[in-house]
């Protein structure tokens, strides 16, 4: 019987009511889909990026500290063994926070001022381990605290 006035069948109402519950479903469904993976899509992203992030900080630290550590027993004498932190640290620049890259300038000053000191024995070297005293701590604090509010963000 065709619906040609005001009424319908109950039928028919049934039908519509499916075929839109079917609609409303798979939408819903797929919007759910979506939203998940494009979550998962930014969280895979971050953890990339904090990596690459904790990857960078290390090799500085790598580098720096042999610089450290060559500065405390050499001479300046090869401008070229810089390269690597210098690099390292441009490379910082590009994507970490301000305090980061203000510790990053800290500690190359620190191992410049290093290069222009009279060289230290080894009672001298073991006497600054004695006191605790590491020019890469604050460098290593702020990192971390950077990473973790980068964690957080997950």
């Amino acid at each position: 019987m065709p619906v040609i006035s005001g009424s319908s069948s109950p039928a028919l109402i049934s039908a519509t009511a499916a075929i839109f519950g079917s609609l409303v479903g798979a939408m819903g469904s797929s919007l759910s889909s979506w939203i998940t993976q494009r979550q998962q899509g930014r969280r895979d992203l971050l953890a990339k990026k904090i990596f690459h992030r904790e990857q960078l900080y290390a090799d500085f630290i790598r580098e720096s500290a042999k610089l450290v550590v060559d500065a405390a027993q050499n001479e300046f004498e090869d401008p070229k063994s810089l390269i690597p932190m210098y690099a390292l640290a441009s490379r910082i620049r590009l994507s970490s926070s301000a305090n980061v890259i203000e510790s990053t300038e800290r500690v190359i000053k620190v191992v410049l001022h290093a290069y222009s000191e009279p060289n230290l024995t080894p009672e001298e070297i073991h006497s600054l381990v004695d006191r605790g005293e590491d020019p890469l701590r604050d460098f290593s604090k702020i990192c971390r605290h950077e990473l973790e509010l980068l964690w957080r963000g997950l």
